[in-house]
């Protein structure tokens, strides 16, 4: 009996020592969760400050709102392409949406914009709202309200479940947008302008040619005109915020078509809606309701270059948004500043702050613009080639774009995790133990065949085939000596500073500037393995288990072996590299927890070395492909 007391006591001991910890854990998740949301409001501050300086107007609201997590499926890649969307109706819910969103995700959201809306107050600015309609909503509600399903708006070939639109047609669709433009505006009433992006990443019309999935959508509204649905939708968001006191402007762009894609709007039918808009409403660019340009918001400034490494700006040498130009013809009546994240804004104020007022309509202008600015940041000695890093690294950029269907270092080391996944001869025979660092991190929504194949993203397999190798090593190869002249150029500089803090920024300035040429070279080895990889498959070629006395290497298994050995050489150096600094170098999670598909890890290091592991514990599988040379 005394035994049992004392094993009851001990129970009860344990449990109170447990509710103690969890409260403990969840008291120290909300206490950095609040520490997060106040250096964030904070860094918001410090932006509009910077902004309000630079002579802006307005300010983009919607960067950085809290992730919609609860729309993540681990069996589904898809919503990440939608869950950091500022999308009305699930950050402002209706009565008929509110039982199918997180309330906590909305009210969290709702407190972001609330603080960041009196920054805006308080400096004078209005605010901007980027985000994607009409959004898709969780499938629960249209089994709720079938009559409210929309579009199929999914990308099938990218997602492994479909998911729908509202129909903008119904009359309780757009009563709902009116509701919840409503509240966002009591909840926020700086905001001012809306830029909509439809028919991408969870979104899209009812009947428009170029939904992912193919044209469809509701039924009962097939024969409704696309100028009057479009039209209407506009129409009904502006008359809701009139209706509230205020004045917005909405401007909606399809996603741009390329050239295997079929425009959402052809031009008769854009004509035709914009016939239909009132002042202040725009498709496209093109203003209601006689077409002329949309006069909104000028936006300056970069968030950065080469993602995932952060903190490389590079002034705009061949022209575009990344300087001002005050000088170069009539200033903006609105202008919002991009000033990046935390490692670009002070970059990004001194760079605007020089060039606001400064002639950049001509190269000549630009150029001498630039070396201005180049002597304020190091000194007339160095100014030239500050001026030359900068143009090699604008090269870099422009040639890359040959790569982009999607920017290659995202799209490769990020959403297909080549940064921490091995190359080996037979990726689908790997243990669930050697691709825990990057399966779970593919944006991969096929079989495991798919999956395996280190140059199928998204389904695109845009770097497949030998000829795809051959103009990927091209482009690399005039990239990586442009990316080389900067760095070099860089390290003069730093080594020219003469105080420790302008030292300590070019070194830093340098030790991003060589994770991307890992990068770049990384993604070379990639392409051309597979490559390789497929052709020597394809053949089918018998091994001899026996070979005789002379028997070399053949050239394809030891340009796969070397692509291997330079591959592991290389994540080992970005690895050092990683390891040498505390600085942020590439953009990763707080946690690993808050690890997804588009963002890295916080522990990369250590997956890194787990996939230079993997590779060596892999050297024998070559000689199943392969003759082993007995020389």
């Amino acid at each position: 009996m005394k035994g049992d007391c004392r094993w009851l006591v001990a129970a009860v001991l344990a449990i109170g020592l447990a509710a103690v910890c969890v409260h403990a854990q969840s008291a120290a998740a909300t206490s950095d969760a609040a520490r997060r949301e106040a250096a964030d409001l904070a860094q918001f501050g410090r932006k509009a400050a910077l902004s309000k300086e630079l002579g802006a107007t307005h300010m983009l609201v919607t960067d950085g709102l809290p992730l919609a997590t609860w729309e993540m499926d681990a069996n589904d890649p898809y919503p990440m392409w939608f869950v950091h969307h500022a999308s009305l109706l699930k950050i402002f819910p209706p009565k008929e949406v509110q039982p199918y969103v997180d309330a906590k995700y909305s009210a969290d959201a709702q407190g972001v914009l609330k603080g960041r809306c009196a920054v805006l107050a308080k400096y004078g600015l209005k605010g901007v709202w980027n985000a994607n309609e009409p959004a898709v909503l969780p499938e629960a509600f249209f089994t709720a309200h079938p009559e409210l399903r929309g579009p199929r708006i999914d990308q099938p070939n990218r997602s492994r479940k479909p998911y729908y639109a509202p129909s903008v047609d119904a009359p309780q669709v757009l009563r709902m947008y009116r509701e919840s433009m409503q509240m966002l505006l009591q909840t926020c009433p700086q905001v001012e302008q809306f830029n909509w992006v439809t028919t991408d990443a969870g979104s899209g019309f009812d009947w428009a040619p170029s939904l992912y999935p193919g044209i469809n959508g509701n039924s009962r509204y097939k024969d409704r005109p696309m100028a009057d649905r479009v039209s209407g939708f506009l129409i009904n968001a502006q008359q809701a915020a009139k209706d509230a006191g205020h004045e917005i402007e909405i401007n909606l762009n399809p996603i741009a078509a390329r050239q295997w894609m079929v425009p959402t709007f052809s031009a008769d039918v854009l004509e035709n809606i914009v016939r239909k808009l009132p002042r202040g409403l725009a498709v496209e660019g093109r203003e209601g309701p006689d077409g002329r340009a949309f006069a909104g918001v000028t936006t300056v400034g970069s968030g950065g270059a080469f993602y995932p490494v952060v903190g490389i700006v590079v002034p705009s040498i061949s022209g575009g948004s990344g300087i001002g130009g005050g000088a170069a013809g009539e200033a903006p009546r609105r202008l919002m500043v991009n000033l990046g994240d935390e490692t670009t804004v002070d970059f990004n104020y001194r760079l605007l702050k020089f060039t606001r007022a400064a002639p950049t309509r001509t190269l000549m202008e630009r150029v001498m613009t630039l070396r201005g600015f180049a002597v304020s940041e190091v000194g007339e000695a160095q100014a030239d080639n500050l001026v030359e890093a900068w143009s090699a690294l604008d090269d870099v950029q422009r040639n890359l774009q040959v790569l982009n269907f999607g920017d290659v270092l995202r799209m490769g080391h990020v959403l297909n995790r080549w940064i921490t996944r091995p190359m080996v001869p037979f990726p689908e025979e790997l243990t669930t133990a050697e691709t825990k660092d990057y399966r779970p991190f593919l944006f991969q929504a096929k079989g495991d065949e798919q999956a395996a194949d280190l140059v199928d993203i998204q389904a695109m397999r845009m770097y497949e085939g030998w000829g795809a190798r051959m103009l990927f090593q091209r482009t690399i190869e005039i990239t990586v000596p442009r990316a080389r002249r900067a760095l070099s150029l860089i390290e003069g500089i730093q080594r020219a500073a003469t105080g420790a803090a302008a030292r300590k920024q070019w070194e830093l300035m340098g030790t991003r500037l060589q994770a991307v040429i890992y990068l770049l070279q990384s993604a070379d080895d990639m392409v051309e393995y597979q490559a390789q990889l497929d052709r020597v498959k394809s053949l089918g070629a018998k091994v001899e288990a026996n070979p005789v006395l002379g028997v070399q290497s053949g050239w394809d298994r030891t340009d796969l072996m070397d692509l291997a050995r330079r591959e592991i050489d290389i994540m080992g150096d970005l690895d050092r590299l990683l390891e040498g600094t505390k600085e942020p170098i590439l953009d990763l999670a707080p946690t690993p927890e808050e690890e997804t598909i588009m963002c890295l890890g916080p522990n990369v290091s250590a997956q890194i070395k787990h996939k230079i592991d993997v590779m060596n514990a892999h050297w024998r599988d070559y000689d199943r492909l392969f003759t082993a040379p007995n020389p």
